[in-house]
């Protein structure tokens, strides 16, 4: 990213949170907007701290690899997490799709993990 590119970036997200402070302590921000934003926020500094260290390493795609990885599980271990608080259920169509890639997803490991191509 070249140096002017990185700047407006950082001014565009520094302004995004001001706007949002300021919303905030005039009772104008959605509680359900506002934890969907934070999400956001999380991911990106995840993956901004992902990249610095890359940046840093010898190899740089096996760090991002890895912090891939890591992330998937985290993600997994997540939606285990709000299964088992019955906070996903039928209503969700999603689950189907989710649980298709989960079985194809296992299936892909276990070959992987055996040494079988």
């Amino acid at each position: 990213m070249t140096r002017t590119a990185s700047d407006g970036t950082t001014r565009s997200l520094r302004a995004t949170v001001q706007s949002i402070e300021d919303r905030l302590r005039r009772g104008d921000v959605p509680e359900e907007g506002l934890a969907d934003f934070k999400a956001a926020i999380d991911d990106a500094r995840l993956r901004i701290w992902a990249v610095l260290s890359a940046v840093g390493s010898n190899e740089p795609e096996a760090v991002l690899l890895r912090f891939r990885l890591r992330r998937a599980s985290e993600i997994c271990r997540s939606v285990i997490a709000d299964l088992d608080a019955g906070s996903l259920g039928q209503n969700q169509r999603e689950l189907l799709d989710l649980r298709e890639t989960s079985r194809e997803m296992i299936r892909r490991l276990d070959t992987s993990i055996r040494g079988v191509s």
